[in-house]
C-alpha cells in the first residue's frame, strides 16, 4: 500500500471530522461571546480589584503566598473607595485569603522556628477574625433583602450618569449587580464557614484543641457539606481524614465555596 493510501480518509470519516470541527468552533465562539457578555455586564468600578484578586489566586497556594498580599491590598483599596462596596463581602474574601496564605506559610515552611510559626498562626487568626466580621456585617446589611429591596438600596449608590458607566449599558450592569448580590446571600454563609474552618485549623496547630473543635462545629453548622471541616475535625478527634467520594472527585465543588 502506498503512503498516500495509508493516510486516505473515507467519505464518512470526513463528515465526522467536519462535524467535530464545527462543534469545536461553535463551542469556542459561544464561550468567547458568553464570557465577553458577562464581563461587559460586570461593574467597571471594581474591575481592577477583581483582576488583582484573580492574579493573587494564580500566584497563591504555597508557603510564599504572602508575597501576593500587595495585590490584595490594592484590591481592598478599590472596594473601600466606593460606598456600596466599602463593607462588601469581597473584603471578607480578601482577609480570608491573607489568613490562608499565612496558614500555608506557618504549616509548610520548614525553615521557620517554632516561635515564628506561632507568630504566623496568631497573625492568621487576626485576619480570620477580620474576614468573619466583614462577612457578618455584609449579611446584616444585605443578607436579608429581597431582590427588589436590594435594587432600591443600590439606586442610591449606582447612578446612570456616573462617568464610570459611560459607553456601557447601565441597566445591564445594574441587573447583574443585583443578581450577584442575590448569589452572595447564598454563598456568603459558606464563605463564613471556610473562615471558621481556617480559625479552627490555626487553633489546632496552636494546641488549643477545645477552641479548634468549637470552630469546626461552628463551620459545619453554617455549611454541613464543608468536607475540609469534617475531615479536620475527624483527625482532631482521633479519626481518619475524610476522603472525597467518587462524585465529588469527578465534580468538585466550586472553588469559591471551598477555598481554604
Amino acid at each position: 500500500m502506498s503512503l498516500r493510501g495509508l493516510f486516505a480518509i473515507s467519505g464518512g470519516t470526513k463528515v465526522v471530522l467536519a462535524i467535530t470541527f464545527s462543534v469545536v468552533v461553535l463551542t469556542v465562539l459561544f464561550a468567547f461571546f458568553y464570557y465577553r457578555s458577562l464581563n461587559q455586564a460586570e461593574d467597571p468600578r471594581v474591575a481592577r480589584a477583581r483582576i488583582l484578586m484573580a492574579e493573587f489566586d494564580l500566584q497563591s497556594g504555597g508557603p510564599d503566598s504572602y508575597t501576593g498580599f500587595p495585590l490584595l491590598d490594592s484590591a481592598e483599596a478599590v472596594f473601600r473607595s466606593l460606598p456600596d462596596y466599602e463593607a462588601s463581602f469581597e473584603i471578607g474574601v480578601i482577609y480570608n485569603n491573607k489568613c490562608s496564605g499565612l496558614l500555608m506559610m506557618a504549616l509548610y515552611d520548614s525553615s521557620l522556628s517554632s516561635a515564628m510559626k506561632c507568630d504566623l498562626l496568631e497573625l492568621s487568626l487576626g485576619y480570620c477574625d477580620s474576614s468573619i466580621s466583614a462577612y457578618n456585617r455584609w449579611l446584616s446589611d444585605w443578607g436579608g433583602l429581597t431582590d427588589e429591596a436590594t435594587a432600591l438600596r443600590l439606586e442610591s449608590y449606582m447612578r446612570p450618569d456616573d462617568p464610570a458607566f459611560e459607553g456601557r449599558s447601565f441597566e445591564r450592569i445594574f441587573r447583574r449587580r443585583v443578581k450577584n448580590l442575590a448569589l452572595a446571600r447564598t454563598e456568603t454563609p459558606r464563605r463564613l464557614s471556610v473562615s471558621y474552618t481556617n480559625k479552627a485549623l490555626a487553633y489546632r496547630h496552636l494546641m488549643m484543641q477545645d477552641s479548634a473543635l468549637f470552630y469546626y462545629e461552628k463551620a459545619l453548622s453554617l455549611w454541613n457539606e464543608n468536607r475540609t471541616a469534617k475531615s479536620n475535625m475527624s483527625v482532631l478527634l482521633g479519626g481518619e481524614p475524610i476522603e472525597p467520594g467518587l462524585i465529588e472527585s469527578l465534580f468538585p465543588p466550586d472553588k469559591n465555596k471551598t477555598e481554604q
